[in-house]
């Protein structure tokens, strides 16, 4: 509940601090605008992230304890990677219904690229850590099923998509429920790499975690 309400709570404190105290997050340019807009989410993400830490070194842990920066498995490379082809071509195809050419999204430049570094680093990281590295370490250590650490999380996943309620009921439904599914389908990928999250950035592809 902490992660799947109270993210899009701080987010949304985040954002309303943001525009009451930057100007130009109201009054600039798109350009300027759209930026603040995602610094707010980017801000909360992060120091739910620290408050992660926090709890783990109160435990005497760290974010390797949780899979963080761990080796996974062949299995789990080619699971999360038909899995984010089927993602980015989903995504894509709403490009030209837009009249944004599908290459922008390969090769953004300027502008476009500082956005998709910060809104890509973050929920690459911060998601990854909250919601498969932390939660599903959390219900495996309750004592609960895969099935359930799989679900419960990804149900959480879903619901920290709540900022888009502002857009009305059905279309946040529209964007919650996908997103839940997704977030299952990475809590898979979680546990078919031995419990390892960003296995795909260590360069030791097939070993078990230390």
């Amino acid at each position: 509940m902490i992660l799947g309400l109270g993210l899009p709570a701080a987010i949304w404190v985040a954002s309303k601090l943001i525009k009451l105290s930057v100007p130009s997050a109201t009054q600039g340019s798109p350009e300027e605008r759209f930026l603040w807009w995602i610094i707010g989410p980017a801000v909360a993400e992060w120091l739910f992230v620290l408050g992660v830490v926090s709890v783990l070194r109160y435990r005497q842990l760290s974010l390797k304890d949780i899979g963080v920066w761990c080796v996974g498995s062949w299995s789990a490379w080619a699971f999360a990677l038909v899995l984010a082809a089927l993602s980015i071509g989903g995504n894509l195809r709403f490009l030209p219904r837009m009249n944004v050419l599908i290459s922008s999204a390969f090769f953004p430049q300027g502008f476009h690229l500082l956005a998709a570094l910060i809104m890509g680093t973050t929920a690459g990281f911060c998601e990854e850590v909250l919601f498969r590295a932390f939660l599903m370490t959390e219900f495996a250590n309750a004592g609960y099923k895969k099935v359930a650490q799989v679900l419960i999380p990804g149900v959480a996943f879903g619901l920290s998509h709540a900022g888009y309620l502002n857009q009305g009921f059905l279309p946040w439904l529209g964007i919650a429920v996908p997103t839940a599914f997704l977030g299952m389908m990475w809590g898979v990928s979680y546990l078919l790499g031995r419990r390892s999250s960003f296995f795909m950035m260590t360069g030791a592809l097939g070993r078990a975690p230390g």
